[in-house]
């Protein structure tokens, strides 16, 4: 209880439904097989409820994606964003699969405590950098270059880039994830209680006890396609605790997971993104 209130001092809890407004970048690939290396971050792999098959359920494969999306309006603010959803997994005790987010960067602590606390969403913190600003209502730029490092500056090497080319040809279109069911998607989320950070200065790493479903709504009326170029990461970098960015230290080890998206993503303009509150599912 002691942890929880210091928690809510340090950072305001803001409790769903949040209406967001952003610009989004979806990387998609398909895989099979087992999951791919580096999904979770150390916090959520010292966690059985995330690590291990039977408590948190196997995993699937199916329909995969990266996203990066650049909030321009929230309840906390604005900030950017970087997740994988690898596929499908098992929900334990149940005959169902679902979408789940493993690993989930954030340029705040704000949206990084709410995340975790709202949603079971495993956020952590990162620092971004774009070589262009978000699209208004000019065209978007003919190439942006994305990278993501460790919070703090005190490393130089990103532990995610990638190059997005949208397509200049086509006029961009409406989208709507109220679209995928008819397309044979079920873009639910089901996510596992997560587990809290014990160290000093963490406390926005906040964990929870029960599993969480939600449904994401999303809709622009400016979709269009792009091509993308992921710079592969032959060198794993160190990950950097979030609390000793600042002071210079250095955490466990880690990086982002290596997949190989399509060459072809969808890049989605002023997008209208909604999380409302999720519900809470009691497994056997």
């Amino acid at each position: 209880m002691a942890n929880e209130q210091l928690q809510d001092s340090l950072v305001a809890l803001k409790p769903p439904p949040w209406t967001c407004k952003c610009e989004a970048y979806w990387l998609t690939f398909y895989a099979r097989g087992p999951l791919p290396e580096h999904q979770y971050a150390p916090l959520e792999a010292s966690s059985s409820s995330w690590i291990d098959p039977q408590k948190c359920g196997q995993f699937k494969g199916g329909l995969g994606m990266i996203q990066i999306v650049r909030y321009s309006e929230t309840p906390v603010g604005s900030y950017d964003e970087l997740l994988i959803i690898p596929g499908n997994f098992d929900v334990p005790g149940t005959k169902e699969s679902h979408l789940r987010i493993t690993r989930i960067y954030v340029s705040q602590k704000e949206t990084c405590y709410n995340g975790r606390k709202n949603w079971n969403i495993p956020k952590h913190l990162a620092r971004f950098s774009f070589t262009h600003p978000p699209t208004t209502e000019n065209a978007p730029p003919a190439a942006l270059k994305v990278e993501v490092f460790p919070p703090g500056e005190v490393e130089s090497k990103p532990f995610f880039a990638a190059t997005l080319k949208p397509f200049q040809w086509f006029p961009a279109v409406p989208f709507s994830t109220k679209l995928c069911p008819w397309l044979g998607l079920n873009v639910h989320l089901v996510q596992p209680p997560l587990p809290a950070s014990s160290k000093a200065g963490e406390e926005i790493l906040c964990g929870t006890d029960e599993w969480k479903k939600l449904l994401p709504y999303m809709a622009t009326n400016k979709a269009r396609g792009m091509w993308v170029d992921v710079k592969e990461s032959k060198v794993r970098e160190q990950e950097v605790g979030e609390s000793q960015a600042l002071l210079g230290g250095k955490g466990n080890e880690g990086s982002f997971p290596d997949v190989k998206p399509w060459k072809i993503g969808l890049w989605l303009e002023e997008v209208t993104l909604v999380f409302e509150k999720p519900e809470i599912l009691h497994l056997a």
